[in-house]
């Protein structure tokens, strides 16, 4: 009987382990750290990175167009309104003014 309970709690601590080890990688995980995140448009989302400008990122969560808005609006027929420097404009999928 005591092997068995010496066997079940071995099972239960690496469980245990092997749970907070996942816990704490998944919290340092590699990639882009957002304050905020809109919801995806036509493949990208607009997320604020934690230095307070907006961006854009695709669904592996990859900048595609990197933070340098103001203000960041969803995309809508291949183009999305950003504000920079006090104005406010459209921009492409890659970034360029229109």
């Amino acid at each position: 009987m005591a092997h068995f309970l010496e066997i079940t709690m071995s099972k239960y601590l690496f469980g245990a382990a092997l749970s907070a080890c996942l816990l704490l990688s998944a919290c340092s995980a590699p990639g882009p750290k957002f304050r905020n995140v809109s919801s995806y448009s036509e493949g990208l989302a607009a997320v604020q990175h934690t230095g307070g400008k907006w961006g854009f990122v695709n669904e592996r969560q990859q900048w595609v167009i990197q933070p340098r808005f103001d203000e960041a609006k969803s995309f809508q027929a291949g183009r999305a309104a950003v504000r920079q420097n006090g104005k406010w404009g459209f921009i492409d999928k890659r970034g360029d003014w229109l």
